[in-house]
């Protein structure tokens, strides 16, 4: 919260600093910057928070926007040159949009569209199939539908990442995944234990060493999560396709 209401006040200084006409003295431009302060630190802690999650909307819309742009450009050319399946570089952008625009719901489900879009383009690409780029523009469009049944990790264990091996293994994480997800990749930790697909997910796109073993080959894993990642609105295809394959990095 500091950290956004310090960047508000940051930004406000910075127009009066554009707004000031040419004959401008610091001594105003100071006396507007203490205003302003003064303003931001007599709200109460409601208002202040609402201006600090309306900053982060902003951003999430921005960066919502951008990755549609991205995918959609890539979906033009679907399924394209042959490219093996990979982890996606939207996958880190979509989870700080994610954090950025919790709880609201029309935000996390536009997300979950992209992610969807994403990973039916990359698996276009990984295979040739036109089909999948049908099934990614539906996922752009809101269109998809799906019979999943939503057991894909009832058989996988909880498991350990950490960046370093031989570390200790921590308690079981219960914290929402989305604080456990921004304190690994932050730094704030080094070791997670959690239930799947939380630490294979944190490996594979955010680095570290994995428990357990893979369950799947790569191409029964893909085609698994083809049909079931509708189903798991709240986590990347990705983080399903490496809990399935036991990911490290």
């Amino acid at each position: 919260m500091r950290h956004l209401v310090a960047c508000c006040l940051l930004l406000g200084s910075l127009a009066s600093v554009a707004c000031a006409g040419p004959h401008s003295t610091g001594a105003l431009w100071a006396q507007q910057n203490l205003d302003q302060e003064r303003a931001m630190f007599q709200l109460s802690d409601a208002e202040r928070a609402g201006i600090a999650q309306a900053f982060e909307s902003g951003l999430a819309d921005e960066s919502l926007q951008a990755e549609r742009q991205r995918i959609t450009t890539e979906l033009q050319y679907c399924p394209g040159p042959r490219q093996p399946l990979g982890v996606s570089a939207g996958d880190t952008v979509r989870d700080t949009i994610r954090v950025r625009a919790q709880p609201d719901p029309a935000r996390m489900a536009e997300v979950t569209r992209l992610a969807l879009a994403d990973w039916y383009t990359r698996r276009a690409s990984a295979t040739g199939n036109t089909q999948l780029c049908d099934r990614a523009q539906a996922s752009l469009d809101g269109n998809l539908s799906t019979s999943a049944t939503g057991d894909l990790l009832d058989d996988i264990p909880a498991a350990t990442v950490s960046r370093d091996q031989g570390e200790p293994t921590p308690p079981l994480a219960t914290d929402p995944p989305l604080v456990t997800l921004s304190e690994y990749a932050l730094g704030s930790v080094d070791s997670v234990y959690a239930a799947a697909p939380l630490p294979q997910y944190l490996a594979a796109v955010y680095g570290g060493f994995v428990s357990g073993a893979p369950v799947l080959d790569e191409e029964a894993a893909a085609d698994l999560v083809d049909r079931q990642a509708p189903a798991y609105p709240g986590w990347e295809p990705d983080a399903l396709y490496a809990a399935l394959r036991g990911a490290q990095s």
